[in-house]
Order: C-alpha cells, then sequence, then structure tokens
C-alpha cells in the first residue's frame, strides 16, 4: 500500500477507572486472539458508535388491536391493584392517542434492549460451581485444616463464603447470579444472599475459575482438598 493512502491516527491520553480497565480487560480477555487494551478500547469505541441508539418503540395497527383487547380481557378480570389499574389505563390512553414514548418512560423493566452477554452468563455459573466446591469442602475440613487454611491465606479466608458482584460496576454479572438462583432455583445453596460483594469480582473469580477448571474434572465421588481451597484462595484482586 502507497504510504501515502495510508489512514491518519490521532494518539490522545485516556484516563480510565481501575473498575473500568477490570471490564476492559474482561471483554479482551474472551475475543479469540486477545486483543491488546489499547486495540480492545478501539474496537469497543468503533462497536459504541456503530449502533444507531435505541428505536423508538411503535404498534402496528395489528399489535394495537391484540394490545387493547388483552387490556380489555384484564380490565374485566378481578383482583387487580391500583398500580395495576393504572397500567392497563396508561396502556390503553397510549394506544388510543398514539403516546408511545409514555410507555416508553414508564415500563423501563419491560421496553429495554438488554440482552445478558453468554460470556458473563458462563463466568456466573463457573463461579457459582466453584463457589459451591470451595464452601462444601471447607465444612467438612477439622480443625487443623482450617487453622493451615487461615495461616496460609489470612484471616479473611476464615469461612470462605461467595460474596457476590459488585453491585456499582458488576450489575449484569450480580443479576445473573439472583436471577440463576432465585428464578430457576439452581445452586440453592446461595438462596437468600445479597449477591452485591460492594467490591469488584470479576477479575478475581477469572482467575480463580481459570485454576479450578482442572481441578472440577477430578471431583467425581470426592470434594477439593485442602491444597486445593488454598490455592483458590490464595487469588486476589
Amino acid at each position: 500500500m502507497d504510504p501515502m493512502m495510508v489512514p491518519k491516527t490521532e494518539r490522545f491520553e485516556l484516563r480510565l477507572e481501575p473498575s473500568v480497565l477490570e471490564r476492559v480487560d474482561v471483554w479482551r480477555g474472551e475475543q479469540g486472539d486477545l486483543p491488546s487494551r489499547a486495540e480492545a478500547i478501539r474496537r469497543l469505541v468503533e462497536n459504541g458508535l456503530s449502533r444507531t441508539g435505541k428505536e423508538a418503540f411503535v404498534l402496528t395497527n395489528q399489535q394495537k388491536l391484540i394490545v387493547w383487547l388483552l387490556t380489555e380481557v384484564m380490565k374485566g378480570q378481578k383482583g387487580h391493584d391500583k398500580h395495576e389499574q393504572q397500567t392497563i389505563h396508561l396502556i390503553q390512553e397510549a394506544i388510543y392517542g398514539g403516546h408511545f414514548w409514555a410507555l416508553d418512560w414508564t415500563l423501563t423493566g419491560i421496553l429495554h434492549d438488554h440482552v445478558d452477554d453468554r460470556a458473563s452468563v458462563s463466568l456466573v455459573v463457573n463461579a457459582l460451581d466453584m463457589w459451591s466446591s470451595i464452601e462444601r469442602a471447607y465444612e467438612k475440613f477439622d480443625a487443623a485444616a482450617k487453622a493451615r487454611i487461615t495461616t496460609e491465606v489470612g484471616s479473611w479466608a476464615v469461612d470462605p463464603q461467595f460474596l457476590g458482584f459488585d453491585g456499582n460496576n458488576e450489575t449484569e454479572y450480580m443479576s445473573i447470579a439472583r436471577f440463576l438462583v432465585e428464578e430457576m432455583n439452581r445452586f440453592q445453596q446461595f438462596k437468600g444472599r445479597d449477591f452485591n460483594s460492594h467490591m469488584p469480582t470479576v477479575s478475581r473469580y477469572q482467575h480463580m475459575v481459570w485454576l479450578y477448571e482442572p481441578m472440577r474434572a477430578s471431583l467425581i465421588g470426592r470434594d477439593l482438598t485442602v491444597d486445593q481451597v488454598i490455592e483458590l484462595l490464595k487469588v486476589r484482586p
């Protein structure tokens, strides 16, 4: 290629918080060619700029008729509380007047574009499975084994438990974990927990899961050993 034809690029400095860099590292680690941080950020910027944004919520005439009939059926049913009655009324009035933006504003829990990333789901499932093994093994250890873990890992490793994900910066992971446990009834030993670690954990769990994978293959009929639990718990953020 003629050097004169090479597109010009412009260098600029970018400072990011550690939590954002961790998310960038998670994303680039999921790519097949493991791009550098700079290349990963460039791709993310291009992906973001290529999106057209959220499309306006509209209904075809056929869809309007279906929704209207459904709301009419709901109006005829008993047992709706005041909030539900207001929602039914809002939907009908929005359809009647063409105020679909009002539905977009009000029903944000329904009318959104978010879809869980499959790689995020995979990490959460693997993390829950790993922590199930860690907690189950630790509960069976005798006092001497537990004391050894505390000595080699640290006092924070007393009764180690799955803490969840950061509610500020890892909300997708936290939401997936809650849905798996509370709605799908998977990993029931974690039911009732908060799932908010109040600190970033994704990077640490990724490293722990990477160590755990070869261990899991040998856990048929047995639990993790003390050495294996120590190896996993020694992974720090």
